[in-house]
């Protein structure tokens, strides 16, 4: 096996030519059946080739989770020196693309392979908590934070508030997808997000 050439060198075209290759296989195969070797003909490039980019199947599948989550059109870095918004306008904002990324169907597809692999492959999960939800709740929460810093809400632990927004926000949704008994509509993710950010500000209104 050829050591890793440099990143300077490395063609970004390439890349995403061996990324939609191991999109394929780890979709049709699942993470333990997939092999290098089958992901770099898919991909249409040689093992060498594929070694100089990806060291590993879990380094390679692992930047497909982070592509995948980068797509997210979510506002998680909601811009707090718009103070005179309504944090209402910005919470439903956030809470709907939150579930609207939960229902993404390439972003269910991966999640599902990890669901599968985990107990085998405890990284995977590490991986896809590291590159999604971690960075969300680390963003609302510094948006949680200004709130409180602003006398806007009495928000005494923003992590754990922001943990528990988003979990208002599914309310199920992830669930029922999970075992396959329903398919979150639009006007669910809209009326999910406004219950619970009407829940959210009431708990956290400043007495």
């Amino acid at each position: 096996m050829n050591p890793p050439i440099s990143n300077s060198k490395l063609n970004e075209s390439k890349r995403t030519q061996i990324l939609v290759g191991a999109r394929a296989v780890f979709l049709e195969t699942g993470y333990a059946a997939a092999s290098m070797e089958r992901i770099a003909k898919t991909a249409g490039v040689s093992k060498g080739t594929l070694y100089n980019y990806f060291v590993s199947k879990e380094e390679l599948f692992i930047a497909l989770i982070e592509e995948e989550c980068s797509k997210s059109k979510a506002p998680f870095n909601p811009p707090t020196e718009y103070s005179d918004t309504p944090p209402e306008v910005i919470l439903n904002l956030i809470g709907k693309e939150w579930l609207m990324g939960l229902a993404d169907d390439n972003q269910r597809a991966f999640f599902r392979i990890v669901l599968a692999e985990v107990m085998q492959f405890p990284e995977l999960g590490r991986a896809i908590e590291k590159s999604g939800p971690e960075q969300a709740i680390a963003n609302l929460s510094r948006y949680l934070a200004h709130l409180h810093e602003q006398q806007l809400l009495e928000i005494a632990n923003p992590h754990l508030a922001a943990e528990q927004f988003f979990a208002l926000c599914d309310s199920g949704i992830v669930r029922k997808m999970q075992l396959s008994v329903a398919e979150p509509t639009l006007d669910t993710i809209i009326s999910h997000t406004e219950q619970a950010v009407q829940l959210f500000i009431r708990a956290h209104r400043r007495t």
